[in-house]
């Protein structure tokens, strides 16, 4: 082909003619190699199962439920983690021989990390909500379960199994949590209970020790120190009204004893007595032993009890006249009432101390009693709402364990799969058919663009720059004809061998590879599997529908 012209359509069914053969040859082997590798891979079944979301079935405005009930995308994907662990899906390996291959060459860590590749969980969305879910984040009530699987059997089996760990790991989930609600409840009620206990305790302890200093006690105690001050004022009147008497009645003691006899007013007896008068008549005044008056009388007393004492003189009889015995009688009865007088007003000095004191610590008392009963209280208050906490707590317990609250179930049963999910074969052949194509026509432009022969007149003109008188075109014989007649079969016969040959490898690598059974006993030709999956649909719509 001359690339300095532009090609015309001569050039182009020219070079169709002559690059037909390698364009189909190149063509035809790269989509024999995509139908070898489209029917060597492994045939895939996914099977999945439904769940719905069922609300609470008791009123929530009677019962409200124990469990958060969060966004149903955040807690599919807690409880996605949950099932999916190693131990869960260890177990699933193990109860349905998945994997026998990869297990015999990979960990059993590798071999969970290909199986979590295998399930996927999604939400069920309706028309609507998928589109408006590029606008923003929409609400769902129910989502599936997909496991792929070469076995329509394993994945329908296994896809079952995850679904119905969900509805158990649901179910678990929310009766612990209540469960452990009401349990923290109990023990927070015992702790108060505890609590309230203590400072009961330690309330009787503080009015056992203070008794008598209590708050409800303070209009008794200024009671009776009122009375007590009272009562000490008119025993003081008393006494002062008693010692007046009592020296009045020794001043008549005396004088009785002067008038009574002839009395030598020299004699120190007669002295003694008139100091003696003296003494008291200064003290009746008010007189204080300090005074200069007191201090010479008791100084001169002194000294004539000395004299007396020296000259051994006896004491005065004590018979005397009637009027002296009467005086000395009231000066006794005197006496006497001045000391039962002291003795009172020490007995009310103490009363009155004693409810003085009291009432002082009242206020102390006062004080701890108020503080522990604010803190009996509020212990009480807290032991009071935890109660109504406990019993709210033993219903969401209650409704839980008898399954009234948000369940899930399961609304469409996993099915074997009637056909493979991938590979997409088809995909795989008009792909090798369109890069086989592409491929073999890029080859013959390229070999014909390298290509510089001479093949008509105007290239030969356009080479040479000569003008071309005549051409003679090339001239075919019936045995030139019988010769590509029998070239093209020969060519024809190879590439349908080699088609064939293909076709049949590809055939049986499938048979290979989907240990697909090819000669199938009675029983097997009257069990169609299409129709089993079709009357399992149909029983499951049933089902959700009745």
């Amino acid at each position: 082909m001359n690339s300095q012209q532009a090609p015309q359509i001569p050039d182009i069914i020219g070079t169709l003619r002559r690059r037909a053969k390698l364009m189909a040859m190149v063509a035809g082997a790269i989509f024999l190699a995509a139908y070898w590798i489209a029917m060597g891979l492994p045939n895939e079944y996914s099977s999945y199962a439904t769940i719905l979301v069922e609300p609470q079935a008791v009123n929530e405005g009677l019962v409200s439920a124990g469990v958060r009930e969060s966004d149903l995308k955040e807690r599919l994907g807690i409880m996605t983690a949950e099932i999916l662990s190693r131990p869960r899906l260890s177990r699933l390996i193990d109860e349905f021989d998945l994997y026998p291959e990869e297990s015999a060459r990979l960990q059993r860590s590798e071999v969970i990390d290909i199986m979590r590749r295998d399930v996927a969980v999604q939400p069920v969305l309706s028309a609507l909500e998928g589109k408006q879910r590029k606008l923003r984040e929409v609400e769902f009530n129910s989502f599936k379960i997909t496991y792929r699987s070469r076995s329509s059997q394993t994945a329908a089996l296994v896809a079952q199994s995850i679904a119905n760990d969900f509805l158990e790991a649901n179910i678990d989930a929310r009766v612990n949590v209540s469960q452990q609600s009401l349990d923290f409840m109990q023990d927070s009620i015992a702790q108060l209970s505890q609590q309230l206990g203590a400072v009961e305790e330690e309330i009787k302890e503080v009015k056992d020790e203070n008794s008598g200093h209590l708050p409800e006690e303070l209009a008794d105690n200024q009671e009776a120190y009122q009375t007590s001050v009272g009562q000490l004022r008119e025993v003081q009147r008393s006494l002062d009204l008693a010692e007046s008497d009592e020296s009045f009645w020794k001043n008549q003691v005396l004088t009785a004893g002067a008038l009574t006899g002839a009395n030598d007013q020299a004699s120190p007896a007669y002295r003694r007595k008139v100091v003696e008068a003296e003494l008291s008549m200064m003290k009746a005044r008010g007189f204080t032993d300090r005074h200069p008056d007191m201090v010479q009388a008791k100084q001169e007393l002194a000294l004539i009890d000395e004299r007396i004492e020296n000259e051994g003189e006896g004491e005065e009889d004590e018979v005397g006249s009637y009027a002296e015995q009467n005086a000395k009688s009231e000066e006794r009865r005197a006496g006497l009432r001045v000391a039962a007088a002291k003795r009172d007003i020490e007995r009310l000095t103490e009363q009155a101390e004693a409810a003085r004191e009291r009432i002082s610590a009242t206020p102390a008392v006062a004080a701890r009693l108020e503080a522990l009963a604010r803190e009996y209280s509020h212990l009480n208050v807290s032991f009071q709402d935890f109660s109504a906490r406990r019993q709210q707590a033993s219903v969401q317990a209650d409704l839980e364990r008898k399954q009234l609250g948000e369940q899930f179930r399961i609304l469409e049963s996993a099915f074997p799969a009637p056909r493979p999910s991938s590979p997409n074969r088809y995909l795989i052949l008009f792909l090798g058919l369109v890069m086989g194509v592409g491929l073999g026509g890029a080859v013959g432009l390229v070999l014909e663009t390298l290509d510089t022969s001479v093949r008509d007149s105007r290239s030969l003109q356009s080479a040479t720059n000569v003008p071309v008188l005549a051409s003679i075109p090339a001239i075919m014989l019936q045995a030139d004809f019988d010769a590509r007649r029998r070239r093209f079969i020969r060519d024809a016969l190879a590439a349908g061998v080699v088609a064939v040959f293909c076709l049949i490898g590809g055939a049986v690598t499938y048979i290979v590879v989907n240990d697909v059974a090819v000669f199938a006993t009675a029983d097997e030709v009257e069990e169609d599997p299409v129709e089993d999956d079709e009357q399992a649909r149909a029983s499951h719509r049933s089902w959700f529908l009745g």
